[in-house]
């Protein structure tokens, strides 16, 4: 499946490509692209959020009412959700989960197309592939056995067929990012970065570590805002007053722990995967988020402007 995404995602960065002549320009590309496709169903999905919200404390008058008894409870929110028009799994705050799945293999396809260009890209048959790889596995046996004979060691006829009959390419991770930076088959450069390169391999570059670090921020910067967002409105919804009622409500509409700590764990875990990963992926999830951030403040502009004119 993944296999699949990733040929179909390498046939649209190649005409992406071929158009701009630059790998780097072709993901920023790629990633408008995907963000507009997806557009729809974010906008679906703030809807949705918004009505969840609206409906909040709809609920909890019913958790008033009927606390005690949940087979009446489930019959009236199901009632409720029918009068706003909103099915069972918005409902359980499901909104956004749709829009989430989606989002996975769409990573990983990226990370297979990326890894492995020539396959996915370039479309070259598994045999060239394997050519390539012969060529570049005898380049570094040379390059063993040139090492070893300027160290002043004197080498038998065994001992160099040793060498040449090694497989220096096995435990390599991007075997096809190797070979194309090696044969120069693809040029991956974008302002001074290889993007076939990783953070991991690189580190002793500073340069490596712009993209992740850019990921960390954006994703966190994006996190906080809505997060943000969610709390204005949570404490909106709520009427501040003495009574111990509407201090419970407080209570429970206040941000969890682990809302707090997955603002946290998120934009680290995207900076180690951007850390690991060729810098190409690291880019495109810099782009995204960075993307979806201001796709945010675009999309809660726009509503506030709506207000105004209703």
């Amino acid at each position: 499946m993944l296999s699949f995404i990733a040929s179909m995602f390498g046939y649209v960065m190649k005409f992406i490509y071929d158009i701009v002549q630059n790998y780097g320009l072709s993901i920023i590309l790629f990633t408008f692209l995907v963000k507009l496709i997806l557009l729809p169903l974010t906008i679906k999905q703030q809807k949705s959020m918004e009505k969840m919200q609206e409906i909040q404390p709809l609920y909890q008058e019913l958790q008033r009412k009927y606390g005690n008894d949940s087979q009446r409870l489930s019959m009236e929110y199901q009632k409720l959700l029918k009068e706003k028009n909103m099915n069972m799994a918005s409902g359980m705050g499901c909104s956004g989960c749709l829009l989430q799945l989606i989002q996975l293999p769409i990573i990983l396809g990226l990370f297979y197309m990326m890894m492995s260009p020539l396959t996915y890209i370039l479309k070259l048959p598994k045999e060239q592939i394997d050519n390539y790889k012969q060529n570049l596995n005898t380049y570094y046996a040379m390059q063993a056995i040139e090492s070893a004979k300027g160290s002043g060691e004197e080498l038998t006829s065994a001992q160099i067929s040793e060498y040449m009959s090694g497989d220096y390419l096995e435990n390599s991770r991007y075997l096809e990012l190797v070979i194309a930076k090696q044969e120069n088959l693809f040029n991956m450069e974008f302002m001074g970065l290889n993007l076939g390169n990783s953070t991991s391999d690189n580190r002793a570059d500073f340069q490596y570590y712009i993209l992740p670090a850019l990921c960390v921020l954006v994703t966190y910067l994006s996190l906080y805002v809505s997060s943000k967002d969610m709390k204005k409105k949570q404490n909106k919804e709520v009427k501040p007053n003495n009574d111990e009622k509407n201090l419970s409500n407080v209570q429970e509409e206040m941000p969890m722990p682990d809302m707090r700590m997955m603002n946290i764990m998120m934009p680290l875990m995207t900076g180690y995967i951007a850390y690991i990963a060729p810098q190409g992926l690291a880019l495109y999830w810099t782009t995204n988020s960075l993307l979806q951030f201001i796709q945010m403040i675009a999309l809660k502009k726009l509503k506030k402007s709506e207000k105004k004119e209703n």
